[in-house]
């Protein structure tokens, strides 16, 4: 009978143990305040990478919007469908840069460097934006991998810090490639329409943290892209 209760309590305690695993798994790969998900990170020993170049994020997925929702056609996430400021994708790449040359353990291709890649890219492949775009430009700027994505939603607020009509609201999915192998390396998604307090006390944090009152759309964004890119120096 003791044998039998020993059994049972090693049984629960490695149960505990694998559920608190998940669970810490499952917190580092999801933060809904600052509307992060990270949906695939591979093991930091399979990589090797000493130089990264931004791809322009594309502004808007291929296919069409249905029932008010856009799936893109990169990763395959659905959104919420939304406006799109024309400029949006370049917004979401130059905050990718501000934040990714700080980061000295990398090597970052300048954006003008890429740009002009990209601008001389053959049209049919930019128009497609598919992993293979990526390959031929990290291959062209030696780069080892290659971060590219598309912008699904960039809504500006509409008002001012103290009192909004419309608060800001945006969402993009991303990946890192692995130039030579064309492997994802990292995938993440990113999807936040900010709210108030009253109707979100738990997103007190990221309220104080973007100066307090309504925030402007691109630091919604960044505050996102400094949670995503902590991951992803993990």
């Amino acid at each position: 009978m003791r044998s039998k209760r020993i059994a049972s309590f090693l049984l629960l305690y490695v149960l505990i143990l694998i559920f608190l695993s998940s669970c810490h798994r499952m917190i580092r790969a999801f933060k809904p305040h600052s509307g992060v998900v990270i949906l695939y990170s591979a093991k930091p020993d399979t990589i090797l990478i000493k130089k990264i170049a931004v791809i322009p994020f594309r502004t808007g997925s291929l296919n069409p919007v249905e029932n008010g929702v856009v799936i893109c056609h990169l990763t395959g996430q659905s959104f919420k469908s939304g406006k799109i400021e024309p400029d949006s994708g370049k917004n979401v790449t130059s905050l990718f840069h501000q934040k990714l040359i700080l980061n000295k353990s990398i090597e970052l291709i300048s954006e003008d460097t890429v740009n002009t890649i990209y601008e001389s890219t053959d049209k049919n492949i930019v128009d497609k934006y598919d992993f293979s775009l990526g390959k031929i430009i990290g291959g062209t700027v030696g780069a080892d991998a290659v971060l590219m994505g598309v912008v699904m939603r960039y809504e500006e607020r509409e008002g001012t810090k103290w009192t909004v009509n419309r608060p800001a609201s945006a969402a993009f999915t991303a990946v890192l490639l692995d130039v030579k192998s064309g492997e994802i390396l990292w995938k993440m998604r990113f999807d936040k329409t900010q709210q108030a307090l009253s109707e979100n006390v738990l997103d007190i944090k990221n309220f104080i943290r973007g100066g307090g009152g309504w925030q402007e759309v691109n630091h919604l964004l960044l505050m996102g892209i400094e949670d995503a890119l902590k991951d992803l120096e993990k």
